[in-house]
């Protein structure tokens, strides 16, 4: 990283919320106009994003994020600031925007790579592998009109993940498709990042951030609160969520009848983070079949003489539980630490391909007490293993064939 790719300097940007709006001239005589308050999106926003990084911003909806994204794309013009771009830029913003519904999806590929700044002639050299990504051959000849909402979401991002941007600017949409093309999403978006590529991406997955991003941003209410490394971050803003968690439930909790002099009960023992990482030690959001994984808890715990830490993978989707194991069943003590790590590891993660659910919870030895239970708040990627072959089911199992000897027959 040699440089800044963009900068961001005391950015403001709000929007007219209208109360009345005067349509004709007549109203805008007798009426006076419109009327309307200032809602202002970004507030003061100095935000730097280094050549080569990839930057992941973070935030509750309304914070704003998206309109961060605009103003760093030039769609929108800040009111007060200034924003300084370095390169070419290519926002994934809204899918399928120059899509028209009645031509097919091959003419809307030519189209909306126009509308990209491609000309026809890139639109052509990269046509296969645009259409080879989004994975629909079969139907580049019928009307988009005609498509599903996942072929139309498959097809617009296999358009404009296929641009050669020096900043791609990506506004919560790797999300779109099925869990294989989410899988080829990601790791599109790591080949980037391999290259050197410069990527903002907005997301409220804090995995898919956690994995991806180099540097994270928190925006809170259009004011940037923190910027710097993702587990640093993403800690302070899991803490801001599950602050607002509690209160939210303190509040409920009065308002159905509860003694408003009463406090929420303090927990002995919390899970303060989980990463997935590989048998390398690196943070990992994709694994492929046959994989080591390994689960790193974390964890706060006061004197509790038999805390367990227990794990559960879910199948996204249709929600089969797919294995559990905690420390209790193990036989392994988990001891009191007001910093604590434990990891779960697995030398070969024999999972077929496909986005997994995973449940971390702390509990006492019977398992009656619960201390903190996080019910399938990560998720992780396995991709599919070339080598071991082709095979169906939940779990690869490392069977063989071979010809027995034919029944003798009397």
């Amino acid at each position: 990283m040699s440089g800044v790719a963009v900068t961001c300097t005391d950015v403001w940007k709000s929007y007219r919320m209208y109360h009345q709006r005067a349509h004709t001239l007549k109203e805008k005589v007798l009426a006076g106009g419109s009327r309307y308050d200032h809602f202002w999106a970004l507030r003061g926003v100095n935000l730097e994003v280094a050549e080569g990084s990839t930057t992941g911003i973070i935030g509750s909806n309304g914070s704003g994020k998206s309109t961060l994204l605009k103003v760093m794309a030039r769609i929108f013009a800040p009111n007060e600031g200034s924003v300084e771009v370095r390169g070419s830029v290519s926002p994934l913003l809204e899918l399928g925007t120059g899509f028209h519904p009645e031509l097919t999806g091959r003419e809307n590929v030519f189209l909306a790579g126009s509308l990209l700044g491609q000309t026809r002639r890139d639109v052509e050299r990269r046509y296969d592998e645009i259409v080879d990504f989004a994975g629909i051959e079969s139907f580049m000849d019928v009307p988009v009109k005609n498509y599903s909402s996942g072929m139309y979401a498959r097809l617009a991002f296999s358009v404009a993940i296929s641009v050669d941007p020096e900043i791609l600017i990506v506004d919560e949409v790797l999300s779109v498709g099925d869990a294989g093309f989410q899988l080829r999403c990601q790791e599109r978006i790591g080949e980037l990042r391999v290259e050197g590529r410069t990527i903002v991406m907005v997301s409220h997955s804090i995995d898919s951030i956690r994995a991806l991003c180099t540097d994270v941003c928190w925006l809170d209410d259009g004011v940037v609160r923190e910027q710097g490394l993702p587990r640093d971050v993403l800690s302070s803003y899991q803490d801001r969520i599950r602050s607002e968690s509690a209160e939210d439930g303190h509040r409920r909790a009065v308002a159905g009848g509860a003694h408003a002099h009463e406090e929420p009960e303090a927990t002995p023992a919390q899970i303060t983070d989980v990463r997935f990482r590989t048998d390398q030690g690196a943070t990992a959001v994709t694994f492929r079949t046959g994989d080591a994984f390994v689960a790193r808890i974390h964890y706060r715990c006061e004197e509790v003489a038999d805390l367990v830490c227990g794990i559960a993978v879910y199948r996204s989707g249709d929600l089969v539980h797919v294995f559990g194991q905690n420390t209790g069943q193990a036989d392994f003590r988990l001891m009191p630490a007001a910093d604590g790590v434990v990891e779960f590891m697995v030398d070969r993660l024999m999972l077929m391909p496909g986005l997994y659910l995973v449940t971390v919870g702390l509990h006492d030895a019977t398992g009656l007490k619960v201390y903190d239970w996080q019910e399938q708040q990560y998720s992780f990627m396995v991709s599919e293993n070339m080598a071991m072959g082709a095979a169906e089911g939940i779990v690869h199992v490392e069977g063989r064939w071979k010809l027995a000897p034919a029944p003798v027959t009397r």
